[in-house]
């Protein structure tokens, strides 16, 4: 898994992009936490096409288990989702319950996602 570290106005953040790898599992979420103590950042973009459809799933409790460890961290969660008609009912309404909170943000576009994690 590839990443990068964006600098904007005198805050970072890493970013995820596609190359070929998906996050299929909590231990992926775990190294992302790892990539950001190594960096010293404290946000991420991820772009919601490089997960794997198990995190879509609630059922599979994948996503829920490693939103928490985000939240256990410190750190900073922007997911960029831009075909949303693609969610199910249940996952848009746990979007609708994310956004309200301080540490984690379905976003639309890199651009949204960015103006939150760097405010």
């Amino acid at each position: 898994m590839k990443y990068n570290v964006v600098n904007k106005n005198n805050e970072s953040y890493i970013i995820l992009n596609n190359n070929g790898t998906k996050i299929s599992s909590e231990q992926d979420m775990l190294d992302i936490i790892g990539f950001c103590f190594e960096s010293g950042v404290n946000s991420v973009a991820i772009d919601g096409n490089i997960l794997s459809e198990e995190f879509y799933d609630l059922k599979t409790k994948i996503l829920g288990m490693s939103l928490q460890k985000f939240i256990n961290y410190n750190i900073r969660l922007a997911i960029i989702i831009n075909e949303e008609n693609l969610l199910s009912d249940r996952f848009k309404e746990l979007k609708l319950e994310l956004n309200k909170g301080v540490n984690l943000r379905i976003c639309h576009s890199i651009e949204e996602a960015e103006m939150w994690l760097i405010k």
